[in-house]
């Protein structure tokens, strides 16, 4: 009898050893699928942005938008916070609109830029930066993820200046 209460003695020791590993492992699991909700809802907003950009028209850019004259509000590569021109305005209300009120990303700082490809093609760019920061003790230690989500199209004709 003596020898099966050892046993049960030995057996609530690693019990009490595991537990705390695998329960960190656990919470691990959730920041890992926290940080990949958050990659796939970023890239669907920044992904329907530029989807909006494209058609949005060049007069939309400019001083006098309704007689589509004026030199550009915006430089370029801008932040949403300087964005001056309805057009830009616009796309950055579209990407936030696409962020699903998943508040932790109303944090994200969004970039548009206008370029050209390599086929003289213009094209609109919108990046999204995001620093995820884990919930999981031991993962805090290694440091914050920043998450960089872009997307790049060519602009319809009638954004074409």
């Amino acid at each position: 009898m003596n020898a099966h209460i050892r046993n049960r003695g030995q057996s609530l020791i690693e019990f009490a050893i595991i537990l705390p590993l695998l329960l960190l492992v656990i919470m691990a699991l959730f920041d890992i699928g926290r940080a990949i909700f958050h990659y796939s809802v970023l890239n669907t907003a920044v992904r329907e942005g530029t989807r909006y950009a494209i058609v949005q028209s060049d007069c939309d850019y400019r001083l006098n938008p309704s007689a589509c004259e004026g030199d550009y509000l915006d430089s370029y590569p801008l932040s949403c916070s300087d964005a001056q021109s309805t057009a830009n305005i616009s796309i950055c209300n579209e990407v936030m609109n696409k962020i699903f009120d998943v508040s932790e990303l109303t944090d994200s700082t969004i970039t548009i830029d206008h370029a050209v490809s390599g086929t003289d093609d213009p094209l609109i760019i919108i990046d999204i930066d995001y620093l995820f920061e884990p919930i999981t003790p031991g993962i805090t230690l290694i440091g914050d993820l920043m998450m960089h989500v872009s997307s790049q199209m060519i602009l319809t004709p009638i954004a074409v200046p």
